[in-house]
Parts: structure tokens; C-alpha cells; sequence
């Protein structure tokens, strides 16, 4: 069930993700950096490594947000203006 968990978890952040990012402009931007979600679920991974989270659900809903944003014309972290 832990796999049924990880993949539902997967699906359902990868659209809400979607849905986030296609309906507000919420941008976290500083000093000619762009931290894009799929940045931050990056981060996120690594902490909950670190901790030895191993909840099939967290994982899922964090490779979601991750790959949602990868697909995207625009992920550089560099911000042209």
C-alpha cells in the first residue's frame, strides 16, 4: 500500500502544483534569484532525508510539486530583470 500512497500523493500535489502556479502570480525573487517550487520540494527532500521522514505520502506530494515545475519553458534561477 506504501507504493499506492506514494503515487496517489504524486498525482494529486503534481495538479494542485499546477493549479497553484497557473492561477497566482506568487513569485519568491531576491537579488537576481528566482526560487521556483520545484526548488524549494528539492530542499524540502533533502531535509526530510536528513530526518528520516520515510511517509510515503510526503514523499510522493514533494516529487509532485518537483516535477511539476520541471517540464516548464522557464525554471532558470536567474532573474532576467
Amino acid at each position: 500500500m506504501d507504493f499506492a500512497h506514494y503515487s496517489i500523493s504524486l498525482i494529486l500535489a503534481f495538479a494542485f502544483a499546477r493549479y497553484v502556479t497557473e492561477n497566482t502570480k506568487i513569485h519568491l525573487k531576491f537579488k537576481g534569484l528566482w526560487i521556483h517550487h520545484w526548488i524549494l520540494a528539492t530542499l524540502a527532500m533533502g531535509v526530510i532525508l536528513l530526518l528520516e521522514i520515510s511517509e510515503p505520502y510526503v514523499w510522493g506530494a514533494l516529487t509532485g510539486v518537483a516535477l511539476e515545475g520541471l517540464p516548464r519553458k522557464n525554471w532558470s534561477i536567474r532573474n532576467a530583470k
